[in-house]
């Protein structure tokens, strides 16, 4: 059976890759692909948070609910990335799902910066898994 500080390392290093993604989607002129990817970097971010949740997770608006109720609470994360999943979460809505709206280079942007900023607080409060750290 697998450490549960290995299950999160793996979500993390997922964030990461998903990020790299984001920030190449954005340099290739795919503002909407870039939105995309760094929501989810941010999901794949707080899945790692959650640790061994025992709950069915079937999608991404599982993960972010639990997110948002059981481990944001006690993270201690800044204000902005308090907010940021959700923020981001929304846009990614409106491109991606109800395409009410044209994702531009500045908002995926953004929405880059948000999710950066976010995986990368994320990940030195629950930390890589061989610090020891929970």
């Amino acid at each position: 059976m697998r450490d549960m500080d290995d299950w999160a390392e793996d979500w993390m290093d997922q964030a990461r890759l998903t990020l790299a993604s984001a920030e190449e989607m954005l340099a290739g002129g795919l503002p909407t692909k870039a939105i995309s990817n760094a929501f989810l970097s941010m999901v794949y971010a707080a899945r790692a948070a959650l640790g061994g949740v025992e709950r069915d997770i079937s999608d991404l608006e599982d993960v972010v609910q639990l997110f948002l109720t059981e481990a944001l609470p006690a993270l201690g994360l800044s204000k902005g990335n308090q907010r940021a999943l959700t923020i981001v979460g929304e846009l990614y809505r409106h491109v991606e799902i109800v395409r009410d709206m044209e994702a531009d280079p500045l908002t995926a942007a953004a929405c880059l910066s948000d999710a950066r900023g976010f995986v990368t607080e994320l990940e030195s409060k629950i930390g890589p898994s061989d610090s020891g750290l929970e």
